[in-house]
């Protein structure tokens, strides 16, 4: 135990040579998301031993400086704004990194999912955030680069300054009570770097061929949709409705409604446009299958029609059959809205370049410790979305 501290202490005494935390502000299109074309880096805060000082578009340059004489980058997310140096300045990282929250993370046995600086600050009694640049400017819709510059100077200031008091008191749990936990925080960290790179680097990915797929998918779900309305004998139910689905297996009303032409609008901007009288038809559904026990909804004669209990359900003949189609319908459902249409989307969500996508790559929410991904997942990838990431390697 006693060379185990003595370890820690030597790798500590290397990274308090000369810490130096790092953080940016941005503008806040998709939260200020790096690989958004619409955002744009406005401020870089850096705080060392000795002071705190800011650096504008017009200088961003100069703090590089300051970085290549660090022994180790702190921050909070640091991962953010490493991608917004490296899209910036080309600046990548020749030292260790210590990331606030995966000590945080570590520290709550990994139950604190995306730790926020304005919690630790407040659990360690150093201060808390400046809110006046949220409450004054970003919460009217006055973007970052609209906000004066010494007031955000100010701002970006303090936050560095409170990054630095809680490394501080996360050294002091290090060599300390914690200290068992130094070896996996620092592979943590290490593991970081990595991560940010591959979300650098993004995933290719061929949205042409994979929106033609999509449609070929679609034609697909139509078939399915008149096999089953061939075996009800009804083509009023939405198949993407849980409601409709409820009613179909476990009995039912459907209430179909009917747009009846009843002339022509004489007056008024809808001159000679047709006028409808809405008429409502009612359909009753014969109950087809027991409902599972505990599968009752909150809405009063529903019950559950997820994949899960579709698989439960104890059917046969006709009704087997029902259900067959629609666990089919609903794989491709999912495979196109998730993949096939739902990549294409999010990349123009966050007006990221086209054919490429920049997942989120998360330490700090499973609390088995497994890395997830997210905006969007790109873990376990069906087949299909695979064959449209095109490889570089």
């Amino acid at each position: 135990m006693l060379n185990k501290r003595l370890s820690i202490g030597n790798i500590l005494n290397s990274y308090l040579k000369n810490p130096v935390v790092l953080d940016v502000e941005t503008t806040t299109s998709n939260d200020g998301n790096p690989f958004d074309l619409k955002n744009k880096l406005v401020l870089i805060q850096l705080k060392n031993k000795e002071k705190s000082i800011y650096f504008t578009k017009e200088d961003f340059h100069l703090c590089l400086s300051h970085l290549e004489k660090a022994s180790l980058l702190v921050g909070q997310n640091i991962k953010f704004d490493l991608h917004w140096m490296r899209r910036e300045l080309g600046y990548i990282p020749k030292v260790p990194i210590w990331e606030l929250q995966n000590a945080e993370f570590l520290f709550s046995n990994q139950q604190w999912k995306y730790p926020d600086l304005d919690t630790m600050c407040k659990n360690y009694g150093v201060g808390e955030k400046i809110h006046t640049i949220e409450e004054k400017y970003w919460s009217k819709g006055i973007d970052t680069d609209e906000i004066p510059v010494l007031e955000l100077a100010e701002y970006g200031i303090h936050d560095v300054e409170l990054t630095w008091k809680v490394f501080q008191e996360q050294i002091k749990r290090f060599q300390n009570d914690i200290n068992n936990k130094f070896p996996l925080f620092r592979l943590l960290c290490n593991d970081l770097l990595v991560l940010q790179e591959m979300e650098w680097n993004g995933i290719i990915y061929d949205e042409i061929n994979s929106l033609v797929k999509s449609k070929d998918i679609e034609y697909s779900i139509l078939i399915l949709e008149d096999k089953i309305n061939e075996l009800v004998e009804s083509d009023v139910l939405n198949y993407n409705s849980g409601d409709d689905i409820s009613i179909l297996l476990y009995g039912g009303t459907k209430v179909k409604k009917i747009r009846f032409p009843i002339g022509f609008y004489k007056t008024g901007v809808k001159t000679g446009q047709p006028r409808y009288k809405i008429i409502k038809e009612t359909i009753e559904f014969p109950r087809r299958v027991t409902p599972l026990k505990g599968s009752e909804l909150s809405k009063e004669g529903f019950y559950a029609t997820n994949i899960l209990t579709l698989l439960s359900l104890k059917t046969t003949g006709k009704t087997k059959k029902i259900i067959d189609l629609l666990l089919e319908r609903s794989a491709l459902e999912k495979i196109n809205g998730t993949y096939l249409k739902g990549f294409p989307k999010t990349r123009e969500k966050y007006n990221w370049p086209v054919n490429k996508l920049h997942s989120s790559l998360n330490q700090c929410v499973a609390s088995t410790g497994r890395l997830s991904s997210t905006k969007p997942n790109q873990q376990n990838l069906a087949d299909l979305a695979k064959s449209f990431c095109i490889t570089r390697y």
